[in-house]
């Protein structure tokens, strides 16, 4: 025991380290050494408070730490107060297990992800950029970054940067439309004057094309690029150095062996191509670095700061002086403590009902049973284990003894659970019926939702453009075009909106967005379809002659001449030929009709 006297200083003493004595003489603070740890580090941690604040905040954390347990009495399972590390491992291990969240997981992910590609003016740099997507597979890194971002509302990003050549690939569908094209100019004649019956497919040989000496050489771009991406487990990095501004950098949290590791890496002793992509220097936290340390349980000696351009960070909506995001999910862990208590009154009642209690008596008060009846009767009950068949008189009583199942797995217990379930998770609103107008609520919240997904995926592209697609166009001068990742649909819709629809369609009749963009709302490709529609101009238009009444002849299936400029006498005509400007059969007009002409026709 050591002994020191004088005056109590008021920070160390409500910080609780030490025994206080009150009596007349002066204050005295008692040391007890417990740990076995010599005198002279002992002599030095007294003489600095912070890093004695820093033990005594840690060795409180251990104390009060409840492990995770199924017992129904463990009610401090999914209490809310512990740090942010151990509510990522709560959150992640929830998402993984519960049904109910495991599944919503993965139908966001599903709805926000379908498939992706990028788009620039450049055809060439396109090709480059869709060819390096595919190479680090991007639509699984941002189901992954979703995923991550839904259970712990953060994401570590690590990149393998490296030097590749991509070759401009020929674009396909170009090509068959050109031959297309080609064939049916050289053959139209013939297509003409078939009648009905449809030609034979071109034969590949009398295609025309480019020869093996008339072909141009091929384009490369040689750039540098991630060549790999990962994730990393999100308890294994801490943000460090100033918040503000966004000049954090990260620090890879190491064990004692993975630290002995990097030490020799670092040093050329092994050759690990891996550690010196990521890690730069071993690092040196601040006072903030290491409070923060000490609230997580982090050993402030094993962290390694990460290269600044191997590594990037996305997070939910936080300000910057927070070290972490709040992690979202957390509200749901106390409806998790609730469903495991009503599972577990579920299975106790079943098991019940498996395991009940046969009650055998004979007797009543005007006619006791007698020692000899008692004994006959447990001797056939013995038996009755067996074969179940038992004998006796009016005064023989059998019941068997079970809880009730009266409110076991009844439906509406669980589904008010699973409902704030999902609502929590989603950041929404249960929908409120006013007026008996049910639909009306959900086709409400149902945007709510799908405007949240939709904002969520437009903020994980926008920390890829900064983080990623701007440091690969910055790293290469011959990449100069900035690149858009769009998404095929471009909005996430979870019931459909026939208003939007129509405003779609009127917008594209006006030419204000392209036919691509259109398509993609109904989840057609434009690339697929010019293929379609090429093999039908050619072989199948002029059977079927549909048109659109009043509708312009350019947009028609199948149409040779107008009234304006009919065919030159002497060519041949199909057989069915579309009306002319989009007239309906019999329609002898040629100006479009107007409003006031429909009403005095009427």
């Amino acid at each position: 025991m050591d002994q020191m006297d004088g005056p109590v200083d008021e920070q160390f003493y409500d910080s609780g380290y030490g025994n206080v004595e009150t009596a007349t003489s002066v204050p005295s603070v008692h040391y007890v050494n417990e740990a076995g740890v010599p005198e002279d580090i002992m002599d030095e941690l007294r003489s600095h408070r912070e890093i004695a604040s820093i033990i005594e905040k840690w060795s409180q954390t251990l104390s009060g730490h409840v492990h995770p347990t199924l017992d129904v009495f463990g009610r401090k399972r999914w209490e809310g107060t512990r740090h942010v590390f151990a509510q990522m491992s709560l959150c992640a291990w929830a998402v993984e297990n519960d049904d109910i969240l495991s599944t919503l997981a993965d139908v966001t992910e599903a709805l926000s992800f379908n498939r992706c590609r990028f788009d620039l003016y450049d055809d060439d740099q396109e090709d480059v950029w869709n060819q390096w997507a595919g190479e680090i597979d991007l639509d699984s890194l941002l189901r992954s970054c979703a995923r991550e971002l839904f259970k712990v509302s953060q994401v570590y990003v690590g990149m393998w940067w490296g030097r590749r050549t991509y070759t401009v690939r020929d674009i396909p569908i170009l090509d068959a439309v050109r031959q297309v094209d080609l064939f049916s100019q050289k053959r139209q004649e013939d297509i003409l004057n078939s009648g009905a019956t449809p030609p034979l497919p071109p034969d590949p040989k009398e295609l025309p094309g480019p020869g093996r000496g008339n072909r141009k050489r091929k384009k490369e771009f040689t750039v540098e690029v991630p060549t790999a991406m990962t994730i990393f487990d999100p308890t294994k990095i801490l943000p460090v150095g100033t918040m503000m501004f966004d000049r954090q950098r990260y620090a890879y949290i190491a064990t004692r062996e993975e630290s002995e590791a990097f030490e020799a890496a670092l040093r050329g002793d092994v050759v690990d191509s891996m550690v010196l992509q990521l890690i730069e220097r071993k690092y040196t936290p601040n006072g903030a670095d290491i409070a923060a340390c000490g609230e997580l349980g982090v050993t402030a000696d094993y962290l390694w700061l990460m290269r600044k351009d191997s590594v990037f960070r996305h997070t939910l909506t936080k300000a910057q002086y927070e070290r972490f995001a709040s992690v979202r999910l957390k509200g749901v862990l106390p409806i998790l403590d609730m469903k495991d208590h009503l599972r577990a009154a579920d299975r106790a009642a079943l098991m019940g009902n498996a395991n009940f209690i046969v009650v055998i008596t004979k007797g009543s008060d005007k006619l006791p049973a007698k020692p000899a009846e008692i004994d006959n009767l447990r001797e056939q009950a013995k038996v009755v284990a067996r074969l179940p068949v038992l004998v006796g008189d009016h005064r023989l009583n059998v019941t068997i003894v079970a809880p009730p199942l009266d409110n076991t797995l009844i439906e509406s217990r669980w589904q008010v659970l699973d409902s704030r379930l999902v609502f929590t998770a989603l950041k929404s609103f249960q929908p409120i019926v006013q007026g008996g107008n049910a639909s009306g609520g959900v086709s409400e919240m149902s945007r709510v939702v799908s405007q949240g997904l939709d904002n969520r995926r437009h903020q994980l592209v926008r920390a890829l453009e900064q983080h990623v697609f701007a440091a690969i166009k910055e790293r290469n001068e011959n990449l100069d075009e900035s690149p858009s990742l769009e998404f095929q649909p471009k909005r996430i819709s979870l019931d459909f909106q026939a208003d939007v629809m129509n405003a779609i369609l009127k917008v594209r009749d006006r030419g204000d967005i392209s036919r691509e963009s259109t398509l993609e709302e109904i989840g057609f490709d434009e690339d697929v379809e010019v293929l379609r529609r090429a093999k039908e101009k050619m072989y199948y238009d002029r059977v079927f002659s549909s048109s659109t009444p009043y509708s312009s002849p350019v947009a028609n299936p199948f149409s040779v001449g107008d009234n304006n400029n009919p065919p030159t006498p002497g060519t041949p005509t199909p057989p069915k030929q579309a009306p002319d400007a989009g007239r309906p059969p019999g329609s002898t007009d040629s100006q479009p009709r107007t409003a006031k002409a429909e009403l005095e026709e009427e």
